[in-house]
């Protein structure tokens, strides 16, 4: 996990508002907070800042190329928060689709925790304490992740551990025709190109055309939990075009396998990989990974 002065991430990532001695801060300008678990969201503005945390934060909302409202910094900006005896600035740099978040004020820091992988960006974290005060809070309340799998949110410290990132990627991956694949992803990205489906509740086939959660897993690209025979293209794309992912599942029924091949990764995405990994109480086998 990152612990600087300064942190670039691409404009559709959100940031959480971290008040960790718990002050009176009231911030300006007014900030959207996303709150509900699919499209559509909601987005109550936001100037008060009495948690320990305020996640999924931005300092704008607009439409993506499918009608839905997302988080997103559309200009250079500079944020202050103030309490009863300080304040802290955050500048925001906008440059393309990437934004440039910094601070200098005391008390001050920006973080870039990981999601599962020490290469996978998450959510940032402008952060605030009270300057020249002794830091007493727990290691595991020093700040906090959100992350959300299926229909569910669940949140633990930002300072667990990760895995470290594979020496080799983007390489083919060959699996049984019955075997599931996974998904990790810092937005919400959509598909195209075939059908996909999911076994969610457990029994459950349905079909999905977007991932909105962080994680998921027990995907397939039949009802009955297989592949179609032959070479079967899925294009995964987030609602802005910054980023295009091109997968192909190529089900050799001679050999009963599957190759999974990532056949491209266009725009300015930072990670397109498929890995396996553990979170929690589950496994997330073939997952394709997508971080912008």
């Amino acid at each position: 996990m990152k612990k600087t002065a300064q942190v670039i991430m691409n404009a559709q990532i959100p940031f959480s508002i971290g008040n960790l001695d718990r002050q009176q801060l009231r911030g300006t300008p007014t900030l959207f907070r996303r709150e509900g678990l699919d499209e559509p969201f909601e987005y109550p503005k936001i100037e008060e800042f009495p948690d320990h945390y305020a996640i999924r934060c931005s300092t704008d909302i607009r439409p993506n190329r499918h009608g839905q409202i997302y988080n997103y910094t559309p200009a250079t900006q500079q944020l202050n928060f103030t309490s009863p005896d300080t304040t802290y600035t955050f500048n925001l740099n906008k440059f393309g689709n990437q934004v440039i978040y910094s601070t200098n004020s005391p008390g001050a820091s920006v973080r870039a925790p990981s999601i599962v992988f020490e290469d996978f960006p998450g959510l940032i974290q402008l952060e605030m304490r009270i300057p020249g005060k002794e830091i007493d809070q727990k290691p595991d309340e020093d700040g906090w992740l959100e992350v959300q799998i299926n229909d569910q949110v669940v949140k633990h410290p930002s300072t667990s551990p990760v895995l470290p990132a594979p020496k080799k990627t983007a390489l083919p991956v060959v699996i049984n025709p019955t075997d599931k694949f996974s998904f990790l992803g810092n937005v919400t990205l959509y598909l195209s190109g075939c059908d996909v489906y999911q076994e969610y509740p457990p029994g459950e086939m349905g079909k999905i055309d977007k991932f909105v959660g962080t994680m998921s897993t027990d995907l397939y690209l039949t009802p009955d939990k297989s592949y179609p025979p032959g070479v079967t293209t899925l294009t995964i794309e987030d609602g802005f075009s910054d980023a295009t992912a091109v997968i192909e599942f190529n089900h050799d029924t001679s050999k009963k396998q599957v190759t999974m091949t990532i056949k491209s990764f266009r725009g300015t995405g930072k990670l397109c990989d498929i890995r396996d990994f553990p979170y929690l109480d589950k496994y997330y086998p073939n997952a394709i990974c997508i971080a912008l």
